[in-house]
């Protein structure tokens, strides 16, 4: 009898459980370009640098590999990195198109 009254009053006593509601905007086109600008820009080219390394590692072709190791990473200026990123700021690319675009006339 307890058991049964314990189940009626926790029935009509309990709210119910709501749904949670998350809501998490959709990435647009410029959001990579946004979230460069949020940054200093120091670590603006570090971020892009740090997609070229990532980029680099994951490559199985090693004449590509070393010739972007080469004019990417090691390069003083920066040529690359900043093309990629002047590409991100001015046509909204993401960075994975912005760095593929860049680098495709250093290392074809």
């Amino acid at each position: 009898m307890r058991a049964a009254i314990l189940a009626a009053v926790l029935v009509f006593t309990y709210p119910g459980v709501a749904p949670a509601v998350v809501r998490v905007p959709l990435p647009n086109e410029c959001s990579d370009r946004n979230a460069l600008l949020d940054m200093a820009f120091d670590a603006r080219l570090a971020a892009i640098e740090f997609y070229y390394k990532g980029l680099i590692q994951g490559l199985a072709d090693k004449n590509k590999k070393v010739c972007l190791e080469a004019h990417v990473v090691m390069d003083d200026r920066f040529a690359v990195i900043n093309k990629a990123y002047a590409l991100m700021a001015k046509d909204c690319l993401p960075i994975d198109v912005a760095a593929r675009l860049a680098a495709q006339e250093v290392c074809p």
